[in-house]
């Protein structure tokens, strides 16, 4: 299978991301945001935005606007600061400021990334980074940006050493103000949707699983956000095709696909929850009447498709004008996380939106208490069967008008419309191969083979990259009092039935000997995350790696290199100089995993991590205490931060090994905690709760 993962990306300088867009890294930014070119933009009549936004927003029918589009042509000639590396390299650093903003993010074109060269965007703390960007990430030279907390981002463009004189080229076309969207990283201000918005992990989220991991937010047009999902075709083939609203289009090259942003809890969380992004895709078909759109994305696969490690699914349609007994939709409220809403009556045909079509759209009343809003724009409609038969339109549904009706347009009358072509159709696109099926179940790229469960709806699947016979191993994780009708105590081989509800550990190897591990809970449809057979975890002091190897097989080898032509076969390494150190394990089956960490050029001085700071009680009232777990305190600074990036508490540490930082004047929320000294910074998140 060869499908293993390293789940970890620690540095030795430390960060925390609440999101990943590119392929992980960290820039070259010193901290001193003085040293290089900075542009400004000045604040926008947020009141009169906001006055348009009530309008618009009534409706659902555009995109729920977040931003206010600064347009530019900064570009790697015109603006930013080049410095010469020690290493023969150059690096461009450009920062880029809009005053009072909640968010920033950025669209670029023109883009050339020669493979060795990198680019970032962040925050002037690197508490939030996006990179490394690459020319995978890239559809026709253009990028569009997550948003980076607070007011200012940096963007870093790296030269290899060996690309000094090859083309190297971007442009910063936008720069977006983020007004009204910062709701993602403010402490508890997930209440940008309204309160009776259902979370997707909620107990009613169970049986559609499946639907939610196919759901994904997505930012058009730089300043807007809408709701889309991933849809099958009959190859079952994993093209990474995303159905969404006409009325939410825009250049799709610089769309960006938030994907698993959404709650561990029922309740809503005190700070944002990870999410995994990628961007761009190209245009397949779209058409007014039915309001559809369809693109596929482009940036950042993998093998051509979404990342595993996403858990994505694609769902089935169904291309009949059937009214569903019942529905469900899965969306993004207001640019907020992952929520669900379920109609539990027949729908009804319904022209509500002004289509020139009549009859093209599904008429929803939602019940449960729940609802949609805008940003809602574009989620996928399911019927009783998991399978997708309408995209949201419009209607004036919401929290204060559960009564109200939404409607979505027709998959039946976006499917093959009198005169239309493969620009305006789903049929070219999702049925490829002409079979004239009307109705379609849907792909999930990670199943299971050989398996079946007494108490789950999930039908019969195979996990196999082709690579000889599967062997399946069923091992009890946390559920209790689980038994198996065949096999020895715990584990057993093979079909299982008569299994209690819980959730299992299954360990999964065919031909290649590699092993997989995935989870499915019982009761509903399988819930799998991919696991790896081999992990590592680093520590780091001054100038020293120490690798531990956990699971997998105990045969294995290791191999490092650095620079200087540094190489290495232990496991730990010590006196090092400062640079990038890349390590492969490999195990007894020939399966590789394998990470790069940096060492700082420092030295004297104690390196931070998280073994040498320890923060309590956290949460608190106010009131935490840092303790110091090293010799060497000579400055220490700490700062406090809030989650729109302003400092809140500064403090140079000398002498004491432990202090008091109090909080108790400062709002409830969740602030970032920034540990520093000459030679590393840690990062940690505290929670004020009275």
């Amino acid at each position: 299978m060869k499908k293993l993962l390293l789940i970890i990306g620690l540095s030795l300088v430390g960060s925390i991301t609440f999101g990943q867009q590119g392929d992980g890294g960290s820039p070259r930014y010193s901290g001193n945001k003085n040293a290089i070119d900075s542009r400004s933009f000045s604040t926008p009549d947020v009141a009169v935005l906001l006055a348009e936004d009530a309008i618009t927003d009534a409706t659902k029918d555009s995109r729920w606007r977040f931003g206010f589009n600064n347009y530019t042509n900064f570009n790697l000639s015109n603006s930013g600061t080049w410095r010469n590396l020690s290493n023969g390299g150059k690096i461009w650093q450009l920062s880029l400021t809009c005053a009072n903003a909640l968010t920033v993010n950025l669209t670029l074109d023109n883009v050339v990334i020669p493979e060795g060269n990198e680019m970032y965007v962040f925050n002037p703390s690197k508490s939030f980074i996006l990179g490394k960007f690459s020319a995978k990430h890239l559809y026709e030279g253009q990028l569009g940006t997550e948003l980076v907390p607070g007011e200012t981002a940096i963007i870093e463009y790296y030269v290899a050493p060996e690309n000094l004189e090859a083309i190297r080229s971007l442009t910063i076309n936008t720069v977006t103000h983020g007004y009204r969207t910062a709701a993602e990283f403010q402490a508890k201000a997930f209440g940008s949707s309204g309160g009776c918005n259902m979370n997707s992990i909620c107990p009613d989220g169970v049986p559609i699983t499946n639907a939610i991991r196919a759901t994904m937010m997505l930012v058009s047009g730089s300043n807007g956000f809408c709701t889309g999902s991933m849809i099958n075709n009959t190859a079952n083939d994993g093209t990474p095709y995303v159905l969404t609203a006409n009325h939410c289009f825009s250049n799709p090259a610089t769309w960006i696909f938030r994907f698993n942003w959404a709650s561990a809890t029922c309740a809503n969380p005190g700070g944002s929850p990870s999410f995994q992004s990628i961007s761009g895709a190209v245009l397949r078909s779209r058409r007014t009447p039915s309001d559809f759109c369809l693109v596929e994305v482009t940036g950042g696969l993998e093998n051509g498709t979404v990342p595993l490690a996403f858990n994505t699914y694609f769902p089935g349609w169904d291309n009949n004008d059937t009214p569903a007994s019942s529905a469900h939709c899965v969306h993004h409220p207001s640019g907020d996380i992952k929520k669900i809403s379920f109609d539990d009556n027949a729908l009804s045909s319904a022209n509500g939106m002004g289509s020139t079509e009549a009859n093209s759209q599904w008429r929803v009343v939602w019940d449960r208490n729940t609802t949609t809003e805008p940003g809602s724009s574009g989620s996928p409609l399911f019927d009783q069967n998991g399978r997708i038969i309408g995209q949201l339109w419009g209607g004036g549904a919401s929290c204060g008008n559960l009564s109200a009706p939404d409607y979505y347009g027709k998959v039946s009358y976006s499917w093959n419309p009198s005169g239309s072509n493969s620009t305006n159709q789903l049929k070219f696109w999702l049925d490829p191969s002409n079979t004239g099926v009307t109705t379609l179940d849907g792909y999930d790229p990670i199943v299971l083979c050989s398996s079946s469960y007494s108490n789950s709806s999930t039908p019969e699947t195979c996990f196999n990259d082709g690579v000889g016979s599967v062997t399946v191993t069923f091992t009890a994780g946390n559920s209790t009092g689980a038994t198996f009708d065949i096999g020895n105590g715990p584990q057993a081989s093979g079909t299982f039935t008569g299994l209690t509800q819980g959730t299992y550990d299954i360990d999964v190897i065919d031909g290649d000997a590699c092993l997989t591990t995935v989870s499915v809970t019982v009761s509903g449809p399988a819930n799998l995350t991919i696991g790896a057979g081999v992990n590592a975890e680093v520590t780091a002091n001054s100038g020293s790696i120490n690798l531990t190897i956990n699971g997998g097989t105990a045969n294995y080898s290791v191999s490092w290199t650095g620079p200087n032509g540094f190489a290495s076969s232990s496991e730990d390494i010590s006196g090092l100089a400062g640079g990038t150190y890349n390590v492969t394990v490999t195990d007894a089956n020939g399966c590789t995993v394998s990470n790069s960490y940096t060492v700082n050029s420092f030295v004297g001085i104690e390196e931070l991590d998280a073994s040498t700071v320890n923060v309590y009680p956290n949460p608190s009232n106010g009131k935490f205490n840092i303790k110091f777990n090293m010799g060497m305190l000579d400055n220490l600074k700490v700062e406090v931060m809030d989650l729109a990036g302003r400092i809140v508490i500064t403090k140079m540490i000398s002498t004491s090994p432990e202090i008091e930082l109090d909080m108790s004047t400062s709002s409830e929320g969740t602030y970032i905690l920034h540990i520093s000294n000459d030679n590393s910074q840690i990062t940690k998140r505290i929670v004020v709760k009275k």
